[in-house]
């Protein structure tokens, strides 16, 4: 979470990350969701952070890490 926000701030980019509670799936983790697009990752690390500051700031989907919300 904190390299993706620093990628954001390096960036100059408006979109901001919120940390949370629980969001389910800890088999699958870390995870993160991107709203308002409803796009779930899994399996994150340090070095996903450009490509999730991608869909946080152009709407471009990860595919390699993209992973089904909970119960779907």
């Amino acid at each position: 979470m904190a390299a993706v926000q620093q990628e954001l701030i390096r960036r100059g980019a408006s979109a901001r990350v919120t940390a949370c509670g629980c969001l389910g799936p800890c088999f699958d983790g870390p995870n993160a969701v991107v709203y308002p697009d409803g796009v779930w990752y899994g399996e994150l690390s340090a070095e996903d952070a450009g490509a999730i500051a991608d869909h946080l700031e152009h709407g471009t989907i990860y595919g390699a890490k993209r992973s089904e919300a909970p119960g779907d």
